[in-house]
Parts: C-alpha cells; sequence; structure tokens
C-alpha cells in the first residue's frame, strides 16, 4: 500500500477564520474538480471519495489566517491516477479565498504504525442524528471499525472483520464545533493505539490514507502516524 500525497501552497486572498479552512479548502477542490469529467462524476456520486486533506499550516496562534499569506495544506490518497487528475485541474487555479501557487506529489510507502494521532476533527453521526458523541467511546470504536472495515471493501473488494484497535482515547476537552453550509457539527479528536498484526495495520494505513470515520472529503478525520 503506497499513499500519495500533494502538498498544495496556496496564497490567501482574505483573512479566514481557522474554524472556516474546512469548508473553504473543501470548496477549492471541489471547483476544480468540476474542470475534469471523471472528476466531476466522482464529486457527484454519492459514495466516498477516498480522499482527505488537512487544515493550513503554519498553524496561527491566533486562530486567523491571514491576507496574503502563503500557507499549505496537504491533500491524500491511495489511487495514483485520480491524485494525479487533482493535481492538474488544481494547477494555478483560484477561487475568492485561495490561489494555488505550487503542488508538489509526494509518495510515502507503508511504514509501522503504532498509533493514529487525528490532526483534524473526526465526525461521527450519533444515532439520534447530531453530532454529539458525549464521551461515548464504545460508540467511537464500533463506529471506527465498520467504517474502515466498509472503505477497506469498496476499495479492494474485500471482507474484513478486524479489530485493530488495541486502545482509544479523546484528546479534547470538548466538542470542537465546525461550521459547514449553514449549520454547525461537533468533531473530536482521538489518540489510537494499533494492534501489530498485517490486517490490523492495513487498516492503519488505510485510515492515514483517506482518513477515518465520516465527511474525509471535508477534511475530517485526517490521521498522522507514530
Amino acid at each position: 500500500m503506497r499513499i500519495f500525497n500533494l502538498k498544495v501552497k496556496v496564497v490567501l486572498k482574505q483573512d479566514l477564520k481557522n474554524e472556516e479552512t474546512y469548508e473553504k479548502i473543501s470548496n477549492l477542490i471541489s471547483y476544480a474538480m468540476l474542470k475534469d469529467e471523471t472528476l466531476k462524476t466522482i464529486h457527484e456520486k454519492n459514495t466516498y471519495k477516498n480522499y482527505v486533506f488537512c487544515s493550513l499550516y503554519p498553524v496561527q496562534k491566533d486562530g486567523i489566517y491571514k491576507q496574503n499569506q502563503i500557507y499549505s495544506f496537504d491533500l491524500r490518497g491511495l489511487e495514483f491516477t485520480k491524485i494525479m487528475k487533482l493535481k492538474q485541474v488544481m494547477t494555478g487555479f483560484e477561487d475568492n479565498y485561495f490561489k494555488i501557487i505550487q503542488i508538489n506529489l509526494q509518495n510515502h510507502e507503508q511504514i509501522k504504525i503504532n498509533k493514529l494521532v487525528t490532526l483534524t476533527p473526526a465526525i461521527i453521526t450519533t444515532p439520534k442524528g447530531d453530532y454529539d458523541i458525549k464521551d461515548d467511546m464504545d460508540l467511537v470504536k464500533n463506529r471506527i471499525l465498520a467504517n474502515m472495515q466498509k472503505k477497506y471493501k469498496n476499495i479492494y473488494s474485500t471482507e474484513v472483520n478486524i479489530d485493530f484497535i488495541k486502545d482509544i482515547k479523546k484528546t479534547n476537552r470538548k466538542p470542537i464545533k465546525i461550521p459547514y453550509k449553514n449549520i454547525n457539527m461537533l468533531g473530536n479528536k482521538f489518540e489510537i493505539e494499533v494492534k501489530d498484526d498485517p490486517m490490523s495495520q492495513n487498516l492503519a494505513y488505510l485510515a492515514v490514507s483517506i482518513g477515518i470515520l465520516e465527511k474525509n472529503s471535508i477534511g475530517f478525520g485526517f490521521c498522522m502516524a507514530r
């Protein structure tokens, strides 16, 4: 398994609050995808998009990204053809918030993962239809397992039923509020210890590749491996 990572450098055209970056970067990618018929079909189809991105960096301590400053974000996926198409349509692209000035393609071979750390909030839609998990870590673990198993089947057409999580903990004290399309979603960040067997490692690496839980194409559930 190999990760393809686009390191996207942008100039910010107006000030942007940290919590607004997810929707704005998502819109940037989505509008660029409309330039290619294959990517347009993927964008419009209600299925896993199989890519994930992080928020802007370097992080601003005051929570405000500044107009005319240069920032970066990473966009990851497993499918080389899709990532190359994204690189092509995004090169030089701009909208009301961003002008893309550089994109570098990186690729990473699978490595041993001891722990997954979410860098962006991860989203769970609860049975009540909201996003408040109320510290129910059994719910979190079960949803992560089910989600990664479905993604694995979607990509590799192979059923897998394995618990790859040795331990899991939430690292934020209160839910992280993220505005998106006139609603507020509540996300959380987690540290996930991963088991050592090969399939557990595959599922963990898949999580790094395309994100955990829901709404990865909006930038949620972006993970770092340790």
